[in-house]
């Protein structure tokens, strides 16, 4: 594959005046953004913690100090066995999906040096992961959904699976509930307060190849919280008025037909929408979704973080070239 070539970064900063611009007349109330930075690539996956950006490219996680926005400063890395296709923030813990390596638990107290804490190999490809307490969720491609005891982070041991109808792509929790999807068509609902959470309490096959699942924050959204679903080329959502029973409100679909990942910040979804950029979509009635913002991105929008200002989008055509553009939020 050919490398991308990349505008200077003064010529990105002049273009994205424009691009702001064009976003703003969106609607009335449209988002624009200004682009402030870059994070340099690989860059497959962003998440944002604090002062601190964490990216994924293949088998390394690779952390960043957002100390000054503008411009950040590599801190550390850690390289895993296998692939990674999903990983958790929480604290000074980040918990990896690493292909058949299974469930890794990477200390990043020092980012300097981030170490291995512990490691549980799923029978597997471990595709995503979510955490609840002393327990980690992880989706596995071939047994399904695994429950990983934490209790001993240096000795992760199996609480048992279940097994889906389909591959199991991702989960994510919310309070004592975890959501699973599974492609073609699954959204399992698992109660993790129960003594056994191992059967689901809710199973909904109403979904279209998700690929991914996020959650609204409940102490942050107003209204009624809400899954968001990305695949079969639609953004889905389930309104969680009942959250241990999921109900599809809409699947509205970006203008590239193609959406690759989500972040939601209160009832504001921000979409990698590959070729496309970046895509606001406001989901304060889940069942009308509608487009409030967009910023047309030089290469393929692939992922998608959020922060109180700033938005951080991974670029590029494949997780071993891209980049980060760090965009503020104007209003």
């Amino acid at each position: 594959m050919p490398p991308i070539l990349r505008p200077p970064i003064a010529a990105l900063l002049a273009w994205s005046w424009l691009t702001a611009f064009t976003a703003s007349t969106v609607s009335a109330q449209a988002l624009s953004f200004t682009l402030i930075g870059s994070i340099p690539g690989p860059a497959d996956m962003v998440r944002v913690e604090g002062a601190r950006a964490y990216i994924a490219a293949g088998k390394t996680l690779t952390i960043f100090d957002l100390a000054t926005p503008a411009a950040p400063k590599r801190a550390g890395a850690y390289t895993f066995p296998e692939q990674i296709w999903g990983f958790r923030v929480a604290g000074s813990l980040v918990y990896v999906a690493a292909d058949f390596f299974g469930l890794g638990v990477l200390d990043v107290s020092n980012a300097a040096a981030p170490t291995l804490r512990g490691a549980f190999k799923t029978p597997g490809q471990a595709k995503g992961v979510a955490v609840f307490g002393r327990r980690a969720i992880v989706a596995d491609h071939m047994s399904g959904v695994d429950f990983v005891d934490l209790s001993n982070l240096d000795k992760p041991a199996s609480l048992g699976s279940f097994y889906l109808d389909g591959y199991a792509r991702d989960v994510a929790a919310s309070g004592s509930l975890a959501y699973a999807v599974d492609s073609p068509t699954g959204l399992y609902v698992f109660d993790l307060a129960k003594a056994d959470p191992l059967e689901p309490v809710s199973t909904q096959h109403s979904a279209t190849a998700p690929g991914s699942i996020q959650l609204s924050d409940p102490s942050a959204a107003q209204g009624e919280p809400i899954a968001v679903l990305v695949g079969g080329g639609a953004v889905q959502v389930y309104d969680l008025s009942n959250p241990g029973a999921p109900a599809k409100a809409a699947a509205y679909r970006t203008p590239s037909s193609r959406p690759l990942r989500v972040a939601l910040q209160g009832k504001l979804a921000y979409v990698a929408d590959g070729r496309e950029g970046l895509q606001v979509v406001d989901l304060t009635t889940p069942s009308k979704p509608s487009l409030t913002g967009s910023y047309k991105t030089p290469h393929p929008a692939r992922d998608v973080a959020v922060t109180e200002s700033l938005v951080f989008v991974v670029i590029g055509s494949g997780e071993n070239d891209g980049e980060v553009l760090i965009l503020r939020r104007n209003q």
